[in-house]
């Protein structure tokens, strides 16, 4: 049985946009929002639209690495 099958009817499993969490949304009485956890939306509005630039840009840079790793290695020994 999946995650996503013990999770009740309605509620879903999401991705915080500033700290990259797993939640569930929507909790009767949880501070969450659709895209942001329930820590996450208790930080300053300016500082959270912070936190979500620089978790999009190490995920970018996450996904460059893998991709670089993955390619093989052209003349000279560095990926092309």
């Amino acid at each position: 049985m999946s995650n996503m099958e013990k999770i009740p009817s309605g509620i879903r499993l999401r991705t915080c946009r500033a700290c990259g969490r797993k939640f569930e949304y929507p909790i009767k009485g949880g501070g969450a929002t659709r895209h942001h956890c329930g820590d996450c939306v208790d930080v300053p509005a300016d500082v959270r639209k912070l936190a979500e630039r620089l978790s999009t840009r190490v995920q970018d840079l996450e996904m460059e690495v893998k991709r670089l790793k993955e390619k093989p290695p052209g003349p000279g020994g560095l990926p092309s």
